[in-house]
């Protein structure tokens, strides 16, 4: 779970570098003080700036313990005119020394307060994407409950789908596009992609043997029947990115790179990079799984297919990562099937 500090850390900044920061500019505001005159200079309010930097970043002990620093800095040492010589009353400084440590204090006070704000707040979002996940996981039973080849065909292509993103990531004209969010979110949508069979009537989705021109195009509704119904619960989560993803996937795993896929008739680049990438994956799962129409290819011969429909079938910037790679996507789809084999 992120925390208040993962998230400074995340995007580069560690306590230790802003504690070291805040010290140098202790450091400097106190040579400035000096060389402008002394503390009788509006120069000394510079010091609440190193102050307020490590109130915010580092612990309540660690801000009061600086602030003491900071006002010994421009204490007793310091005079409060420099070409005359005439120190400060001891009054002065102390004054000065005290009011630091409370700014310490209080905005530390504050930032703890924040903080496990923040942290009730990330706990709260957890429960809430493992609450999503786990409506998403029902519905994908539901599919499964009614085609005995989709659950495992389920979890093997959203693990395999992630591959190929993650693939796709290391491009840099991607690599602002396919974020860790995008690819976690496309992992979650990829379990919905067939979400839409459960519409199917079962003498279409069980038939144990070719379908007939107008069973097939039945089926190809699963597609609009998916994406519809989750239109529907997005309006309840306007906002959400990954039923965003779930409905361009299950809406378009279905197009092809030449415009003659369905339901769309989208091409190329117009389709979207989630539903592309589905389209490479969810062609190579079928190809090697057996299924009571057709028996199981092997990797080659499923690779081969995968090749001859680049520019035509499937986008072929992702043909070339999926080719590239073909060992470790090898790998994926064995190991599922080994552990189906030992459960």
């Amino acid at each position: 779970m992120l925390t208040y500090l993962d998230l400074l850390n995340k995007i580069g900044l560690k306590r230790l570098h802003y504690t070291i920061v805040s010290y140098v500019l202790s450091i400097i505001v106190t040579i400035v003080v000096y060389t402008t005159g002394g503390t009788t200079m509006v120069y000394t309010n510079l010091m609440y700036l190193p102050i307020t930097l490590i109130s915010i970043t580092s612990s309540r002990l660690q801000a009061v313990v600086h602030s003491l620093i900071s006002g010994l800095l421009l204490g007793p040492l310091m005079p409060l005119d420099v070409s005359s010589g005439v120190m400060q009353k001891a009054e002065n400084w102390i004054i000065r020394i005290v009011i630091y440590f409370l700014v310490a204090f209080v905005i530390g006070l504050f930032k703890e307060y924040y903080e496990k704000e923040f942290n009730l707040n990330m706990q709260i979002q957890k429960r809430l994407a493992e609450a999503n996940m786990a409506t998403v996981y029902a519905m994908a039973k539901l599919t499964e409950c009614r085609d005995d080849d989709t659950g495992l065909h389920i979890e093997r292509v959203a693990a395999l789908c992630r591959l190929l993103a993650e693939k796709l990531q290391q491009l840099p004209e991607y690599k602002d596009y396919v974020t860790d969010n995008y690819i976690e979110n496309l992992y979650r949508a990829c379990h919905l992609h067939d979400i839409g069979k459960i519409g199917m009537p079962d003498n279409i989705l069980l038939k144990t043997g070719r379908l007939s021109p107008d069973e097939y195009n039945l089926m190809k509704t699963h597609t609009i029947i998916g994406s519809e119904t989750l239109n529907e619960v997005q309006k309840k989560y306007p906002n959400n990115m990954f039923l965003k993803l779930a409905i361009k996937i299950s809406r378009s795993h279905h197009e092809k790179w030449d415009g003659s896929g369905y339901p769309d008739g989208l091409k190329g680049e117009d389709i979207p990079l989630s539903a592309r990438i589905m389209a490479v994956i969810d062609v190579y799962d079928a190809l090697r799984s057996k299924r009571v129409y057709k028996p199981a290819y092997s990797h080659e011969s499923s690779l081969e297919t995968i090749k001859q429909g680049s520019e035509t079938h499937f986008d072929p910037l992702l043909v070339r990562i999926f080719l590239e790679n073909e060992s470790e996507f090898k790998e994926i789809y064995d190991n599922f099937s080994k552990s189906h084999l030992t459960n």
